[in-house]
């Protein structure tokens, strides 16, 4: 249950970032969790597939990262995308 609701948080934050930076397709991104999650390159993709599907695609390239974060908690640390024009 926790994982899902972190990948939902996840998954609004990157749609907020990509919102604000214009990117209309993400390509690679970065997230970091802490080391009890159980959130993975895996199951993230296929929940941002699923949910955000305007801006990830199954070519994109996602790294998790493991910081010492409190639970519940991820941090998008990068992303890299197509720009949505002008």
């Amino acid at each position: 249950m926790h994982e899902t609701i972190l990948l939902s948080k996840i998954s609004e934050g990157l749609a907020e970032c990509c919102k604000r930076g214009k990117i209309a397709k993400v390509n690679k991104m970065a997230v970091i969790v802490n080391k009890g999650s159980h959130v993975n390159s895996d199951n993230l993709s296929q929940y941002l597939r699923s949910y955000n599907d305007d801006l990830v695609s199954d070519r994109t390239e996602i790294k998790i990262e493991i910081g010492d974060l409190p639970d519940e908690t991820a941090i998008i640390k990068n992303i890299e995308g197509d720009s949505a024009g002008k």
